[in-house]
């Protein structure tokens, strides 16, 4: 039976079943660690599957869309799911050649890449103090290129700040399964050239959220 907090943007029996896997570890695991491992398998496999994503939801949106998505770049963020407050299910499309501002997610989650490839460069922080907004200091740790099916599992701190660019010919299309409302919770975007954050809610394409609260940013610890 589904959760009557559950909000479906797809209607898809794919992504229902999946989702009730992860309420379903969810229940089995008391360490986001041990979920995030339990649920890999699940979530490579949704990855693989090329029957569930409709094209809408791979692409970009009309140009008399209005997208509600404040990512910039013509970057489209489709809501899939969500059960307010605990979890989500988005799907993040980037143009060839464009690539996001560098963010952070302050949410535990799998992140995986659905279509396309991409150019991740992932940061820290390293000044003193994290202020939410004004002065940040960023150094690079890393960077990864992936492909389809590749996916990684995010626990923040750890690697929770980057960017990414889309390197293939067509749009890539990455899928976040989330534990929180990603687009509509208060984060940070930074501008690392100039040493500089502030608060931002990215936003979905396809719903609105309401208006962000630059004194509350989210928290990352909390479990389904």
């Amino acid at each position: 039976m589904d959760d009557p907090r559950a909000e479906y943007y797809l209607d898809d029996d794919r992504l229902r079943e999946f989702v009730a896997t992860v309420n379903r570890l969810a229940d089995d695991h008391d360490g986001i660690p041990a979920l995030l491992s339990a649920l890999r398998d699940p979530f490579e496999a949704l990855l693989d599957a090329d029957d569930w994503l409709p094209e809408q939801y791979r692409n970009l949106p009309p140009a008399d869309y209005d997208n509600r998505s404040d990512m910039g770049g013509d970057i489209a963020q489709w809501l899939l799911y969500r059960r307010p407050g605990k979890l989500s299910i988005s799907s993040l499309v980037v143009p060839p050649g464009v690539e996001t501002p560098v963010h952070d997610h302050l949410a535990w989650g799998l992140v995986g890449l659905y279509q396309g490839t991409q150019r991740e460069t992932f940061f820290r922080r390293v000044d003193e103090g994290a202020a939410d907004e004004g002065h940040a200091e960023l150094e690079e740790t890393e960077v990864r290129h992936a492909g389809p099916g590749d996916c990684y599992e995010l626990v923040p701190p750890d690697g929770d700040i980057h960017s990414v660019t889309t390197t293939s010919d067509v749009p890539s299309v990455s899928i976040h399964v989330l534990g929180a409302d990603i687009g509509c919770i208060p984060r940070h975007a930074f501008d690392a050239e100039a040493d500089l954050v502030e608060v931002f809610q990215s936003g979905y394409t396809n719903v609105e959220c309401d208006a962000v609260d630059h004194d509350h940013v989210h928290t990352h610890d909390e479990m389904l």
